[in-house]
């Protein structure tokens, strides 16, 4: 089983074209406060060398504690994740196993990875930078630079955001090292605040499952 840890968005009829870099990124992070539940795709493609190796991800969240992620790799399903708010349901299909645990109270749910980025002390950080208005996928983007001030530390990396010039969805993230891509994350099928039923986050063992209880 595959697990990332990495660390979602937003506005409605605003139009963010006018407004410096900084004051984007800030108002980018202050849209997912009012989000109660929230559904996207999330592709995340890493850059080995000539190589490149993608992981797919659907999740699905609502506050305070409910969600499901799905991972799949080359369209093949790797793990899934659910809960409830109370219980945790993890199935491996590799071995045909369901683990079983309590939600522990310290337990965050999935969020938008590109969000690790959007903190208070951004700016203490990063140097940010306005790069073009453009378009990905047909919409309308402001693509920012983010530039570490400490340019000899190497475990910081430079990085390329597209966030939507109007929803104030990050769109996509590129970390670069040298200028060279190291990992793509790329966000599709937002929606959000559509979630009614929670009966989307129960889970049904599958046929000839085990179930493994923590």
């Amino acid at each position: 089983m595959l697990i990332v840890a990495l660390i979602g968005p937003f506005c409605s009829g605003c139009l963010e074209t006018n407004a410096d870099a900084e004051t984007l990124l800030r108002n980018t992070a202050e849209k997912q406060v009012d989000i109660k539940s929230l559904t996207y795709i999330e592709i995340l493609t890493f850059h080995i060398g000539k190589e490149t190796r993608t992981v797919e991800y659907d999740v699905t969240l609502k506050t305070p504690d409910k969600f499901r992620k799905i991972e799949r790799i080359d369209s093949i399903l790797r793990s899934e994740i659910v809960s409830n708010g109370d219980i945790v349901w993890i199935y491996d299909p590799e071995v045909n196993v369901v683990f079983i645990r309590n939600l522990t109270p310290s337990e965050k749910m999935p969020e938008p990875a590109i969000y690790a980025l959007l903190t208070d002390n951004i700016t203490e950080t990063y140097r940010i930078e306005d790069q073009e208005v453009g378009s990905l996928n047909s919409i309308s983007v402001r693509k920012v630079k983010l530039s570490p001030h400490e340019l000899d530390n190497e475990n910081m990396r430079e990085y390329l955001m597209w966030i939507d010039s109007e929803s104030l969805t990050p769109l996509k993230l590129e970390s670069l090292d040298m200028g060279k891509p190291m990992l793509t994350l790329e966000y599709q099928d937002y929606s959000i605040n559509c979630i009614t039923d929670d009966n989307e986050f129960t889970f049904a063992i599958p046929d000839g499952a085990s179930a493994v209880y923590a």
